[in-house]
């Protein structure tokens, strides 16, 4: 007697993420209002590109009154050096260093309000353009920037079928808006507790792109 069974091939399947090992997450350095936005989401970006700016009108009219400030104290102290009246002198020294460094911290600001890229990625949160001109609190989240040289997969699997892949190192992934196209993967880590989503157990599953990333 022999029997034959037909032998069919099963896929586990699961969503995904494309997820970065380092992400960057740019705040605003001060108070002040958008002026101008180079960037959004979905758009690649290199090493120091300004991403966007702050307005620097206030801090412009702040700079000038502290130059103002500094050289009228310099010229005092200077006059009581010249009168030899000691106290007045330091009291004109303590005013020209206290505008000296309210200048420097308004410079600092100045150069602080273009917002640049720590490193080359892509953004993927913070969609500025409709906010051009309005207002930001200092510490604001604006951006994330993600390093594409570092992304990996985090699939989710469900605990029915997380044993059929124990011992399988490899996967493909296909995005939504092109199911067609797909991309090999390697299965790097399963962590070791399911978690609940959608009235089921999911076990989180960590692959490794094969290549570069694709454009």
């Amino acid at each position: 007697f022999l029997l034959c069974l037909p032998i069919f091939t099963y896929k586990v399947e699961g969503n995904f993420i494309l997820r970065s090992d380092e992400v960057s997450f740019l705040t605003a350095p001060f108070d002040s209002y958008i002026r101008n936005v180079n960037f959004r989401p979905g758009d690649s970006v290199t090493n120091g590109a300004v991403l966007h700016q702050l307005n620097t009108d206030e801090l412009v009219l702040q700079e000038a009154g502290a130059i103002a400030d500094q050289a009228r104290y310099l010229r005092e102290m200077e006059k009581a050096r010249a009168a030899n009246t000691l106290a007045e002198m330091r009291i004109a020294q303590s005013l020209a260093d206290q505008a000296k460094a309210r200048l420097e911290l308004i410079r600092y600001r100045i150069e602080q309000s273009s917002i640049k890229a720590a490193f080359a990625g892509v953004i993927t949160e913070g969609d500025l353009r409709q906010r051009i001109g309005a207002p930001v609190k200092q510490g604001e989240p604006l951006l994330k920037v993600a390093r594409t040289d570092a992304l990996y997969v985090e699939a989710e699997v469900n605990e029915r079928d997380v044993h059929e892949i124990l011992k399988k190192s490899e996967a493909q992934i296909a995005f939504v808006a092109q199911p067609k196209l797909k991309f090999p993967v390697q299965i790097t880590r399963i962590e070791e507790a399911a978690f609940p989503k959608d009235q089921e157990n999911v076990f989180l599953v960590r692959c490794a792109l094969t290549g570069p990333p694709e454009a």
